[in-house]
Order: structure tokens, then sequence, then C-alpha cells
């Protein structure tokens, strides 16, 4: 009888154990993204597109919008941690390229979030997966 227990107790710590493990892993967020943000003195929303691999455990992409300022740029010190994507990447305001960090949180099929740059302007950004 005791072998029996202990056998249960053993099968159900490991069940507990691997669902929590499912429970941790985060979502792959490779593929197209795309969406829109408020640019500073722009008339229009911005039309966004974010192409994202992961190789090795690690998402590297580009980024382009409809203004012109990104045209596939590569994005930087990407991190996805607690389903939140962050990196940065150099944006061309006409004048000069300023560094911008952005921070998703995945959302179902979405990214919602904020870009922030340097000199300080800010806006929200939603992306949706293109499927």
């Amino acid at each position: 009888m005791k072998k029996i227990a202990s056998a249960l107790t053993l099968f159900a710590f490991l069940l507990v154990l691997s669902c929590g493990m499912s429970f941790s892993q985060q979502a792959d967020l490779s593929g197209t993204w795309v969406g829109s943000t408020e640019v500073p003195d722009s008339p229009e929303p911005d039309m966004l597109t974010l192409v994202l691999k992961k190789e090795e455990g690690k998402y590297s992409g580009t980024i382009t919008d409809s203004l012109g300022m990104l045209q596939d740029t590569e994005i930087e010190d990407v991190e996805f941690k607690d389903n939140t994507l962050t990196f940065t990447f150099q944006a061309n305001n006409g004048e000069e390229f300023i560094t911008v960090y952005a921070s998703l949180t995945v959302k179902g099929d979405k990214l919602i979030g904020y870009w922030e740059s340097e000199d300080g302007n800010s806006a929200s950004i939603e992306m949706e997966r293109k499927k």
C-alpha cells in the first residue's frame, strides 16, 4: 500500500511540475507583425511592420514604417522576458539618427505597448500578427 501511495504521490508531483513548465513557456513571436503608432508633427498614424526571427532562443528582426524614417531597420538589444518584448532601434528624424526604445507586451495575437525616443517623445503602439 505504501508503494502505491508513493507512486501516486510521485506521479502527482511530476504532473504538477510538467504543467507548471508548460505554463511558464513563452509564446513564439517569430513572424510579421503590423500595426500603428503616432508620431509628433504627423497628421496621420505611422503604419509599422515588425519582422521577428528566433534563432538559438534569441530574437532578432527589422522594423519598417510608412513615414520613411525606418526602412528594414535592424532592432537591437532585443529581450523577451515575462511576456514583454523590448528592443531599441535607430530612427532618422530628418536631421539625425536618434535611439528609440520599444516595450511591447504579448496579449494573444497582439503586441501592445509604447515607444520612447532619447529626445523625450513617446506614443503607444498596437500591432497584430499578420496571418
